[in-house]
């Protein structure tokens, strides 16, 4: 712990002396000698009214002879600063070029400092995916497929509409959210990693002149990065950012980044439609998005924010091993964090979609979901969408893992094969890519939303983030399903 200084030892012992016997139980009596030497004006008063007058005018004796003991107790402090920080810091020799110096001629440089951010983002995306999809494959053919039969076969006695609700309602929908869990945990951990050892801060600098095209800087790419795991911290993440300009457009471009919630509908549905093809398709839809989101930075920065511009100054931390019960804990909280939303939120919405479906007669083309489907589906055709799509759609605004979940309601009746390869029969890549398009880029779900209102205390921007994120999502998911259609897909 800090000391006062060596010459001040005696002065400090003699204090504790005059006052020993007076200190209250609750305050240790060496600390209350410092205070007194400092001057606390709390501690001084307190203590005045519980040492004898006689005691008392030692005390100020004492203070008056050694009015600089404050000095004295700052540079004790000061001495045990320093002492901790010379046990701790080490300094490389004169000329010596450290790994973070030898990391750094690549992650930092103008140009290999862009090729090192794609071939990492390359690295992370080809991990969660080709290890994330065969686990979810295998996740929904060997337990949410064989668990819902066991529940109908065991509910066989049940009232129809129970055993629906159940198999159906519950298992169909959650379940198959549950299913993106492998693909969410590999990404947790991969982003994690980078996070950790300490490269994030080398990604945002070499994009400093990449985000400059938007009127932004470096610093607004960090919390867009946040994006891809989740565009709630996104958003908050614009804090950082100095100037409120860059700041709103930052807030404004951040749910364009396709969220793991997203990418897991995509990765979902990809293989079956595309097979071989899906790891290509994923990464067109990605880059798309990311063009989509540029090209409307460019476009807002020149309309609303006539290309204002600020300076940017980051600090380089040393790269350093990472530590895997840091990164173990931030996977176990954000995992949970997606499980308790499955179970909370996502049952919610997969036991209303259930009931929507079923009212009145129980007959799923009379029902009330399939009314409010055929009253929107005049704009999914636009994007080769039925009313079934496009109510999945709708229902992804709460949380978009309701996308797969509603779908899983909607062809729940179809136990055969697994959810993605039902869509497959059904369905043509046309329509699929037109889908998974307007996925990326829909509104973004409640949550979301909220903090863009809590961020910038305006509705106005709220609004104009909606609208914006709606006109762009279906005018691209029409223009890329025609473009398909035309091809031949």
């Amino acid at each position: 712990m800090p000391e006062i200084r060596a010459d001040h030892q005696v002065i400090l012992e003699q204090m504790q002396i005059l006052i020993n016997g007076f200190v209250p139980e609750k305050y240790p009596a060496n600390w209350v000698a410092i205070k007194l030497l400092e001057g606390d004006k709390e501690i001084t008063k307190l203590m005045q009214s519980l040492v004898p007058p006689q005691k008392w005018a030692e005390v100020q004796t004492l203070l008056k002879d050694h009015d600089d003991a404050m000095l004295a107790i700052a540079s004790g402090r000061y001495e045990w600063i320093g002492r901790l920080t010379r046990a701790a810091v080490t300094h490389p020799r004169v000329g010596q070029v450290s790994l973070t110096d030898r990391l750094d001629k690549w992650a930092a440089h103008p140009v290999g400092g862009l090729i090192t951010l794609a071939l990492i983002l390359g690295l992370v995306f080809w991990l969660t995916f080709s290890l994330g999809s065969p686990a979810q494959e295998w996740l929904d053919t060997a337990l949410v497929s064989p668990l819902g039969e066991l529940l109908s076969r065991w509910m066989a006695a049940s009232p129809d509409w129970l055993r629906s609700l159940v198999v159906d309602g519950v298992v169909g929908g959650v379940g198959s959210v549950l299913t993106f869990l492998p693909i969410l945990i590999i990404f947790f951990a991969a982003f994690g990693f980078l996070e950790d050892v300490g490269y994030m801060a080398r990604a945002a600098y070499v994009m400093d002149n990449f985000m400059h095209w938007m009127g932004l800087h470096g610093k607004s790419f960090l919390p867009l990065f946040l994006g891809f795991g989740c565009n709630v911290p996104s958003v908050i993440g614009t804090r950082v950012i100095d100037s409120w300009k860059s700041r709103l457009l930052t807030i404004l471009l951040a749910p364009f980044v396709p969220c793991t919630a997203r990418m897991a509908v995509v990765a979902f549905l990809a293989p079956a439609f595309f097979g071989k093809q899906a790891m290509w398709v994923i990464w067109g839809l990605v880059f798309f998005s990311l063009f989509i989101m540029v090209l409307l930075g460019v476009i807002l920065n020149k309309v609303l924010f006539k290309g204002e511009r600020s300076a940017f100054i980051m600090e380089m931390p040393l790269y350093h091993i990472p530590n895997l019960r840091t990164i173990g804990l931030l996977v176990w909280q954000r995992s949970l964090s997606f499980v308790k939303k499955a179970g909370t939120i996502i049952l919610v919405i997969s036991v209303v979609v259930w009931s929507l479906s079923m009212l009145p007669d129980g007959n799923l083309e009379n029902s009330i979901l399939a009314k409010i489907g055929h009253f929107v589906e005049p704009v999914g055709r636009w994007m080769g969408m039925d009313w079934k799509l496009t109510v999945a759609l709708l229902t992804s605004f709460v949380a978009k893992e309701n996308a797969i979940a509603t779908l899983g309601i909607l062809f729940g009746g179809m136990q055969e094969a697994s959810l993605a390869q039902t869509l497959a029969t059904i369905y043509t890549p046309a329509s699929a890519l037109g889908f998974l398009t307007v996925s990326l880029l829909f509104v973004p779900c409640v949550a979301t939303l909220a903090v863009i209102k809590q961020e910038t205390g305006s509705w106005k921007w709220t609004m104009v983030n909606i609208l914006l994120m709606l006109v762009v999502s279906i005018g691209a998911g029409t223009g890329i399903f025609h473009l398909a259609t035309a091809l031949g897909l």
